[in-house]
């Protein structure tokens, strides 16, 4: 009788377990929106926690005033940028969204000229109404636009608000996560959190360094071809290209559609510079920067970011590798050294 009460409790608590697993999948795909706010203001609490335990370190202040500083810090480079260089990159941005739809015209004449293309376009309606619809389906796009544009600007508060409340006081909320989890497992978790804070610090400076030389390189390199609209082009480069694998190249389309306009031979060198800025970031100085953190399998890295993008649009696309990096460390830490290699050690033992 004991062993039939034994055996159906741990039925019960398998059941039990698997409910719990199945409804915390379920909770992350239909809320997957919540989920990423979460790590992304956790994300950039790391970011201004590492920021302000280094600038503690060099300048001997407390943590709290080193976290105000970098605060201001950021304010005011956000602010130098909007002040100084923003109205010269708002101006070029105007440009390209006048310029860019000629060069569209251009690139249609001439893929008309060829028959593959002929065929393409006859499916095409000329009529810009059969495309757009009804002035009520245009009216209701119009207003999805400014929604999901409120609705990104509510989520940069709430992840700016998040991030600032965390790295305000970290350990509280580090020790508070940690209690929920057995005691003798508890100094372990700690260690691993911590891993954490440091790879994804490492990743997120990678980034910024290698956002910095896209960016340089783009506009100097630009600007010595005599492409037009090279820093606003340059601005849009090192933005994408926070998306490892696939962002320069999404970067690369409107350069390259503008470049048409100058002619065949200036895409042509517009695709050289981008395809050498990207070969230098990506063997280069991302390798150079990865020798302390985490290295990500290309192949790994892009079916990630396309499962993420699917499933959560751009937000996903931007937070898919930092964390993939976060899931990397945990089961490199908890699975592969603690299960996987303490298992083996004890049966060779």
């Amino acid at each position: 009788m004991t062993e039939n009460n034994n055996f159906n409790r741990k039925i019960a608590k398998a059941v039990f377990i698997a409910l719990l697993i199945l409804s915390g999948f379920a909770l992350i795909v239909f809320h997957v929106n919540f989920f990423l706010l979460v790590f992304a203001g956790i994300f950039f609490a790391v970011v201004l926690n590492s920021s302000s335990n280094w600038i503690s370190k060099k300048l001997k202040t407390k943590y709290g005033l080193s976290l105000v500083i970098v605060m201001v810090l950021i304010s005011g480079v956000l602010t130098a940028m909007i002040l100084f260089i923003g109205p010269s990159i708002a101006e070029q941005v105007n440009e390209m969204t006048e310029t860019i739809p000629k060069s569209l015209m251009n690139l249609k004449e001439k893929i008309v000229q060829t028959d593959i293309g002929q065929k393409i376009f006859d499916e095409v309606p000329d009529n810009g109404e059969d495309i757009i619809g009804d002035k009520g389906e245009a009216f209701s796009k119009i207003t999805k636009f400014f929604s999901s544009t409120l609705g990104a600007f509510a989520d940069i508060i709430i992840i700016i608000i998040t991030g600032i409340y965390l790295a305000a006081d970290p350990e509280t909320y580090k020790k508070g996560f940690i209690s929920l989890f057995p005691v003798n497992f508890r100094q372990r978790l700690g260690e691993v959190l911590h891993k954490i804070h440091d790879t994804l610090s490492l990743w997120m400076i990678a980034k910024l360094i290698s956002m910095l030389v896209v960016g340089i390189a783009t506009a100097i390199g630009l600007h010595l071809l005599g492409i037009p609209l090279p820093y606003g082009r340059a601005l849009i480069a090192a933005l994408f290209s926070f998306i490892p694998n696939i962002g320069p190249y999404i970067g690369l389309a409107p350069a390259l559609l503008i470049a048409f306009m100058e002619g065949a031979d200036k895409a042509l060198y517009v695709i050289i510079l981008y395809f050498g800025i990207q070969i230098i970031e990506s063997y280069l100085i991302t390798p150079l920067i990865e020798k302390k953190m985490v290295a990500l399998p290309a192949a790994l890295s892009l079916v990630w970011m396309v499962l993420f993008g699917i499933f959560a649009g751009i937000l996903g696309l931007l937070l898919a590798t930092p964390i993939l990096v976060a899931l990397i460390v945990i089961i490199d830490e908890l699975y592969v050294k603690d299960y996987l290699e303490h298992k083996n050690n004890i049966m060779i033992k």
